[in-house]
């Protein structure tokens, strides 16, 4: 019987070994200046870790790692656009131990943990789209001058 439970034990510690979390990755980042407020980062992927708790580390800052039904796994960030500039970044993903032993890294220095993987994120920045005046304004402007002209017509036939 203890033989059964320790061979169950190395085979769980065996199977829950996750080296390699990311399948093909997903990557969206906002490039519209107008339409966005705040710079966001969506990383899309299908783990291969279904039995462990990823997170995920972007500069120093620890991120869960969402799992949905179908099981995709995200990461989303959202900054303003002074704190995510144009560049590459790196997003280190880690199971549970190896968040554990970044937090600890951070607290107390030493050497950094490994991460299990890393997802490259490559942002182009943002940018104004389209034409120099917004949209609305040149409506707005034709609009009133096709009042204008209605009007001074309107005026010249009632003289």
């Amino acid at each position: 019987m203890l033989v059964f439970a320790i061979l169950a034990a190395v085979v769980g510690l065996i199977s829950c070994d996750c080296q390699n979390p990311v399948g093909e990755s997903k990557v969206y980042t906002t490039t519209n200046l107008p339409l966005a407020t705040e710079t966001a980062f969506v990383i899309e992927f299908k783990s291969q870790c279904t039995d462990s708790k990823l997170s995920a580390v972007l500069g120093s800052e620890v991120l869960p790692v969402y799992t949905t039904p179908a099981g995709l796994s995200m990461i989303s960030v959202v900054k303003t656009h002074k704190d995510l500039p144009a560049d590459s970044y790196s997003v280190d993903i880690y199971d549970e131990s190896g968040i554990v032993a970044y937090k600890t890294f951070l607290k107390e220095g030493g050497d950094a943990p490994k991460p299990l993987q890393s997802v490259a994120v490559s942002h182009p920045g943002v940018s104004k789209e389209g034409l120099p005046i917004q949209s609305e304004f040149i409506v707005m402007v034709a609009y009133l001058l096709v009042w204008w002209f209605a009007n001074t017509v309107k005026s010249k036939i009632s003289e």
